[in-house]
Parts: C-alpha cells; structure tokens; sequence
C-alpha cells in the first residue's frame, strides 16, 4: 500500500522479518481453525459509510460442519442461516424466505481468513501488530497489506488464546477504514444444540412465499474475462437462476485466496440503463455495463478498479482476444 504508515508504531512487536512473517502465519492458522472448531454466541456489529448495525450470532461446530444463524438486532428483522453451502434468509415482516446454494465456502465475519495461505505472500504482506482488547479479551492484531492496487488491506485482531477472530477492518489506498466487523458480545459454549442454529421466532415457516435460487456447474463456459488483475484465479464457473430474478446467468467466480469476485452474464434486462454503473457499500463494489448486448455484473470486496477491471474485459469465448493480464499496480 502506497504510504503506509503505521497507526499503532508503539505496540508493534520487534523481530526479524522472516520470524515476524512466520508467526503472523502461524497466528492465522490458529484463526482459521478457531472458526471452524469453536461452538459460540455473540453479538458483533457492523460499520460502514457512517453506518452502524448490529447482528446476534449463534455458531455451532457439529462433525466437522459449521452451521451458522444471524438475526439483525436493528431495522427490519431478517434471520439469516447458513450451513453446509447454502443461505436461507427469512424475512418475517414481508413473509418471504430468500435460498440461495453457494459453490464456494463463504469468507464472512469471523469466518474471512483463507484455507491457504502461503499464496497469499506475492500478493500481500502480513505481519504481526500489537496488544490489545476486544469485547473484554486479551487480542492480537494481524495487518494484512495489499502489494498493488487490485485489493484491500485487513487488520485482523483475534483473542491470543484461542485465535478467534473479534475484530475485522477493511483498509483502502489511504489508510482509511471502509468496513468494520466486531464483536462487543462472545461467550464460549462446549456444545450449542441443533434448534439453536433453526428458525427460531420467525412464526410458522411454511406459510412463507419461498424464493429459490439454483445453482448448475457448467463445464462449458462461453464467456471469459479477459483482463485478470494479478493473483486472481477462476475457483469455479457456475449458471445460476437466482432468487427473485428471472432467467438464468453464467457465474464465473475468481478469487486471490483471501479476496473474491463474483461476475455474472446474463440478458439485458428492460429497463436497466446500457451505460456503466458502479455501486458501493461499505467495501462492497457493484460494477454493472453491457457487453455484446448482455448485461455483465461484476462484483466483490475489492477496489472500484478491479470490478472495472473485470466486468469491462468481458469478451464471448468464440471472440476470445489472446488473453492477457491487467497491467500490475
């Protein structure tokens, strides 16, 4: 990251670089495994964009499967649960239950950090911070920093015991945070039950309008993107008929290990402006323009230039050009 400089210079730990690197590895290790072997229940809190929620989680670890439900604590109620690839979203105000299948393992509070993470050394610098408290427990902080401009920075702090994941920031280019995830609420539990991760308090589910999304792997793709920012890869290529939209659309997800993009293909929809749009939220980047008169979405927790990037390089395989990769930042 350009001009970085430090904002915690005095609870910085000293040692060799290589040391310094290989135990906020380490560390991370200890945080991926916290969250998918620790039974919890919490409240966090959600910040971006001047904005401030907050949502109750129940967390539980059973066989190896991490089942997960969220209830927003503010504006309209929704419970959200999430295992085993799939999201089911309950929004008891309107009497509709969104489901969507999700292909690859969602990288979500306090769940973000990556199954691998030595790729992740070319394109990010990692290192151990300092000491501190989060929701009342000892913590240590982890500074993820970006090598170009295609990604964000993260600074992780996680409970020195466990290595649980209590605090999440996302950085952009000028040191400043865009999103923020953290936990005022956590206690521990050895075993959480199975109704405790159900649809609890929503009233009679079945009477709820359900809104399905599917999902169908597709060994064919016909679309590609043609200008791929450095360390991102295609994980997948799916046709996807989402909840609450008509028709189907090609899925192609690309992924560095610790950040993703989403892009998506499909008919133009009436209605919809032909010229380029871009939406944000929090760290949240939404490009949308049309391409070959169809409507491309790319999408991601990522920098305006990268969905750009992505969405305008978007060529059908049959006129594929050489493919050739974004200039690096």
């Amino acid at each position: 990251m350009r001009g970085w400089r430090p904002l915690w210079t005095a609870g910085l730990v000293l040692a060799s670089g290589a040391a310094f690197a290989g135990s906020a590895r380490a560390f991370l290790n200890r945080m991926q495994d916290a969250a998918h072997t620790l039974d919890y229940t919490g409240t966090f809190v959600y910040r971006h964009d001047g904005l401030l929620s907050a949502m109750h989680i129940v967390h539980r670890v059973a066989h190896g499967r991490v089942t997960e439900r969220l209830t927003t604590l503010d504006g309209r109620r929704q419970v959200i649960i999430r295992q085993h690839g799939q999201i089911t979203c309950y929004l008891p105000h309107d009497r509709v239950e969104f489901v969507e299948q999700r292909a690859m393992a969602l990288k979500t509070f306090p769940a973000l950090i990556p199954t691998h993470l030595k790729p992740l050394r070319r394109f990010y610098a990692i290192h151990l911070g300092g000491l501190g408290r989060v929701a009342g427990m000892a913590a240590r902080l982890v500074v993820i920093d970006p090598r170009d401009r295609y990604r964000y920075g993260y600074r992780l702090w996680a409970d020195r015991k466990n290595g649980l994941l209590l605090k999440a920031a996302i950085i952009n280019d000028k040191d400043k945070t865009i999103e923020q995830f953290l936990f005022i609420r956590l206690h521990l539990h050895r075993t959480i039950p199975a109704s405790a991760v159900g649809p609890i308090g929503i009233g009679h589910a079945s009477t709820y309008k359900k809104e399905r999304g599917e999902l169908f792997f597709d060994p064919t793709p016909t679309w590609t993107v043609t200008k791929v920012p450095p360390g991102f890869r295609l994980a997948m290529h799916l046709m996807r008929r989402m909840a609450g939209h008509k028709g189907v659309v090609q899925h192609l997800v690309y992924s560095d290990g610790l950040a993703g993009v989403s892009v998506f293909i499909g008919r133009r929809v009436q209605g919809v402006p032909a010229h380029a749009q871009l939406f944000r939220l929090g760290a949240l980047h939404v490009f949308r323009t049309v391409v070959d008169h169809r409507m491309v979405t790319a999408l991601g927790d990522v920098p305006t230039v990268t969905v750009e990037t992505m969405a305008l390089s978007v060529r059908p395989l049959a006129q594929r050009p050489q493919a050739r990769r974004a200039p690096k930042g």
